[in-house]
């Protein structure tokens, strides 16, 4: 009890009174001794936010790389899927009438499949035309009409996937008719490994070979080896065009679908226009062109959303 006496006396004074300079002298001393405790708690709360901001990088980062590894393997898988499934094409020709009919298996007993229909007769193209054709004895039958586009051409006429739809072997035949402005001619589709596109000509145009349609739309090109196409290869190729001012002024862009496959997509991306003339046409535009499959293509040249031009070329294996 003494001791206890004597150390207080030694750490407030002898006077007992309590006074302000002892009531500072004990807060300082209180603060001293929790500062070390504050600091602690501190650096503690800073490493615990840190943690967790730690963990939610790294879930996050986790998510994204999984979305983009998903991504990419559909990506992969619907390229491979469009290079690999073999595609049986059957076709037939008339006087005036070219009809090709192209089936694939996308998966076990589901097909899907197009028809592509061509007029090779003389003259002016029908605007309207109808087909019909069956399969044994009207076991599965397919019919339509057709309208002639501003391009000249009839668009695929594509019917999808069908899981009770026959898949048609190579020794099968697919009887049916043409008819049109009163007319009808015969066909008996069958199968063929030739295609059903051929390129377009070439032609001349100041000192310059191209490919196209002379006169309307091409680029140039000689069929050599450095200038023909190569699959997944990007090239340069130079547009020309002949039409109007106000036709060839405005938008501009190529749109290309592969012989195997109703679908389109963009091979030279949507750009602004104006005229200007080279080599004897009344327009030229440079471009890149890169193509992902080998075989026949059709190139669509659109101003306007209008279709100025197609040509055909043929995209070789590298």
């Amino acid at each position: 009890m003494n001791k206890f006496k004597r150390d207080m006396d030694k750490f407030i004074g002898e006077s007992p009174h309590f006074n302000e300079a002892l009531k500072e002298k004990i807060l300082l001393r209180i603060n001293e001794e929790n500062r070390p405790r504050k600091l602690i708690w501190r650096g503690f709360n800073t490493l615990k936010i840190a943690a967790i901001f730690t963990v939610l990088l790294a879930v996050v980062g986790s998510f994204l790389v999984a979305a983009l590894i998903g991504t990419g393997e559909e990506r992969q898988a619907s390229t491979s899927i469009l290079k690999t499934v073999p595609v049986k094409n059957f076709s037939d020709e008339s006087e005036n009438w070219k009809v090709t009919y192209s089936q694939k298996e996308v998966e076990d007993s589901v097909r899907s499949a197009f028809l592509t229909v061509e007029y090779v007769g003389e003259g002016l193209k029908p605007e309207e035309a109808s087909y019909q054709f069956f399969y044994k004895k009207d076991q599965e039958s397919f019919g339509g009409s057709l309208t002639l586009n501003e391009d000249g051409s009839y668009a695929d006429v594509d019917f999808g996937t069908c899981t009770t739809c026959i898949l048609y072997t190579d020794q099968d035949e697919i009887p049916g008719t043409m008819e049109w402005a009163g007319q009808q001619e015969n066909l008996v589709l069958k199968k063929t490994d030739e295609s059903k596109w051929q390129e377009s000509p070439l032609f001349k145009a100041g000192p310059y070979t191209m490919i196209g349609e002379e006169g309307r739309a091409g680029f140039i090109y000689d069929d050599a080896d450095v200038s023909r196409f190569y699959e997944d290869k990007t090239q340069k190729y130079m547009w020309h065009f002949w039409g109007s001012q106000s036709e060839l002024t405005g938008t501009f862009k190529v749109l290309g679908t592969h012989e195997n496959s109703p679908e389109e997509i963009v091979v030279v991306p949507e750009m602004e226009s104006r005229p200007s003339p080279n080599n004897g046409a009344d327009h030229h535009i440079p471009t890149m062109v890169e193509l992902p499959e080998k075989g026949m293509w059709k190139l669509t040249a659109v101003f306007n959303d209008k279709v100025i031009g197609t040509v055909y070329v043929e995209v070789h294996e590298k």
